[in-house]
Parts: C-alpha cells; sequence; structure tokens
C-alpha cells in the first residue's frame, strides 16, 4: 500500500496498483467544495468516476435566491401582475426591473403577502439558524414608518401539516431599498426539510397613496 502526495492541503489518500485516488478541495464561499476522482484498473481496460461534496463552514452556507415569480399568494395560489386584497402582485419590465408590489394605500393602511416553498439544500447544517434577507422599500404619500413593516413567518410542512417555526420580529421597512435581515431558528431542521417562508408587507400613510417593494428574497444555508 503506497500514498499519493497531498493535494491543496488534502490529506494523503491510499492507493494500489489498480486503483488510484485523488481528493481535491477549494476554498467557495460559505464552506469548501471537495472534488474526487477515482481510477479504477482492470484486466480489460480502466473507469474513472468523478464525485463532488460541499462541506459548508458552521457560520453560514450559500447564498440562495428564491424566485419571485414563484411566489404565491397567502392561500398558496399564483399571483397576477397587479396586487389584489391582501396579496402582492409581479412586476416586470422586461430587461430593467423584476419586483413584488403592494397595494397602494390611500391615508390608509394595507397588508399584502407573499409565500414561498422549498427544501433545505444538502449543504445545509442541521439544526443552523437560516439567516433570511429581504430587500424591500415603501415610497410615496406620507408614510408612517412605525406602521409600515416587514414580517417574516417560517413553517416545515411534513405529508400536509404544517409547522411554526421561530423567526426574529418585525422591522421597519426603508424609504430607500435596503437588506433586512431576519433569523429563522433552526431547532430541529434537517438537510431537505420542506420549508415555507411568507412574508407580511404592511405600508400605512398618513396622506397620499404608498406602496411596498419587495426586491429580493433570499436565505443561507
Amino acid at each position: 500500500m503506497t500514498t499519493i502526495p497531498t493535494v491543496l492541503g488534502q490529506t494523503s489518500v491510499p492507493f494500489t496498483a489498480a486503483n488510484e485516488l485523488l481528493v481535491q478541495k477549494y476554498s467557495v464561499p460559505g464552506g469548501t467544495l471537495y472534488v474526487s476522482a477515482l481510477k479504477s484498473s482492470t484486466s480489460v481496460g480502466a473507469s474513472v468516476s468523478l464525485a463532488q461534496s460541499f462541506v459548508p463552514s458552521a457560520s453560514g452556507g450559500l447564498t440562495r435566491y428564491l424566485r419571485l415569480t414563484d411566489a404565491k399568494s397567502d392561500a398558496g395560489v399564483p399571483l397576477a401582475a397587479t396586487a389584489g386584497s391582501g396579496v402582492v402582485g409581479i412586476s416586470r419590465t422586461a430587461g430593467t426591473s423584476l419586483q413584488l408590489v403592494g397595494e397602494a394605500t390611500s391615508a390608509s393602511a394595507k397588508t399584502d403577502k407573499a409565500l414561498f416553498e422549498f427544501d433545505l439544500p444538502d449543504s445545509y447544517v442541521p439544526g443552523a439558524n437560516i439567516p433570511v434577507d429581504v430587500n424591500c422599500l415603501a415610497t410615496g404619500g406620507t408614510i408612517t414608518a412605525a406602521s409600515t413593516t416587514m414580517t417574516v413567518a417560517a413553517y416545515t410542512e411534513v405529508n400536509g401539516v404544517e409547522t411554526p417555526l421561530t423567526v426574529s420580529g418585525a422591522q421597519e421597512i426603508p424609504s430607500t431599498a435596503a437588506d433586512l435581515i431576519f433569523t429563522v431558528t433552526g431547532t430541529g431542521l434537517q438537510p431537505g426539510s420542506h420549508v415555507l417562508l411568507e412574508l407580511t408587507m404592511l405600508v400605512t400613510t398618513s396622506a397620499g397613496a404608498g406602496m411596498g417593494t419587495i426586491n429580493s428574497v433570499s436565505y443561507q444555508a
């Protein structure tokens, strides 16, 4: 039994005359990517197989953007191009913008929701908290800041049953686009867990028409 030299800091790997295993590692955002190459020699030829795996750092993972066009109403049905009662609309101008836009207020308050559904990736560290980033803003009218907020709720779903997860509290929506960071407590979560994120956007004006806009939604895992 012999060993091959260390490659990119990876511990030496044993091989025989008939088989060779080479493992390389690369530092990437959020963790380390390992690439393995296995060569197996036989009397009739040789075969080579490749595999790769991502090992996240303990403090986070990759930033994963949720598709705005996949957002649903709070009832779980597709969105329309314009906001309706209690639900955002999809606003897209080809080559220019893609956003989720809420209802316009009229010296009043409007509450609109958007729902996202996804599975946690293989790179997720079991039980780790999940940062959720909502880039948003509220414009128009005379905004009542204390009553113009973004709230994030999260649920797991198994066999048709949803269970609430703990999420950090509501935050004020800014007047210029900015990232609001929420934290989903990861207790009990595993790679592959089925998760729903529910965004609630409350916009309040004391005069004039105002509305909220969601520019992007992402999470780290």
